[in-house]
């Protein structure tokens, strides 16, 4: 083949397919970790790999998009490694079998890479479903009580609230975790009530915590998934 056609030739279906198996993985990895994590320090670096997965999909030639999958998955690579995601380890992968799957140049490498390829990206698919479903439809496990800035957390009022539920009138399982206040705000408050507790009760322990003094608002807490806490 001259070197016309290597520069003129365009990229072929089966790595632009596995170019599109690495950039919905990395999408959804990252989509996992911004559910889990909300807006915390350093998720949305999350969504890097995603972008990066991305730009080969937009070269039309096959020797640029050859060179943007091995540049996308050495920079992949290296996220994974700094950010200790296994989960990226895949998109990784991914981009780097689109670079080698062109079967115009090496028709058996590059069936074999589609088929570890496929089998890569099953096996992820099924890796994050098992974190993403348990976050989108698990129920409440608390409360997330926001406060004024006026608010304190010795206040009698909130601690003897916060000791006749432990006592067992809602089954305050996992204690009382204060975070720290933000601008204009009072610390925030997390209540995790007894597995069994039925919904009745989640609505009677809300209610009294809303009429705590200081409270501005109550919040369901899902342990996975903290969109779903916001309110």
């Amino acid at each position: 083949m001259n070197r016309q056609n290597l520069t003129t030739e365009e990229a072929h279906a089966w790595p632009r397919a596995l170019a599109v198996a690495a950039l919905l993985t990395s999408a959804l990895a990252a989509g996992w970790s911004h559910l889990a994590q909300g807006n915390a320090s350093g998720v949305w670096m999350g969504w890097l790999p995603a972008v990066m997965t991305a730009i080969p999909l937009f070269t039309v030639r096959r020797k640029p998009f050859e060179y943007a999958c091995l540049a996308a998955g050495v920079l992949v690579l290296c996220l994974a490694v700094v950010g200790a995601s296994l989960v990226m380890l895949f998109p990784a992968a991914l981009i780097f079998l689109a670079a080698v799957a062109d079967p115009r140049r090496a028709p058996r490498r590059a069936r074999v890479s589609v088929l570890v390829g496929v089998l890569l990206a099953i096996v992820a698919g099924v890796a994050l479903a098992g974190g993403i479903y348990p976050a989108l439809t698990s129920p409440p496990v608390g409360f997330i009580v926001h406060t004024s800035s006026e608010f304190t957390v010795t206040e009698p009022t909130f601690e003897r609230f916060v000791h006749r539920a432990a006592r067992g009138g809602y089954g305050v399982e996992g204690g009382v975790r204060v975070d720290a206040a933000g601008d204009d705000e009072g610390p925030t408050i997390t209540i995790q009530f007894r597995s069994n507790l039925p919904a009745d009760g989640q609505e009677r322990l809300r209610r009294h915590l809303a009429e705590v003094p200081g409270v501005t608002k109550v919040c369901s807490w899902y342990r996975d998934n903290h969109l779903r806490s916001r309110c």
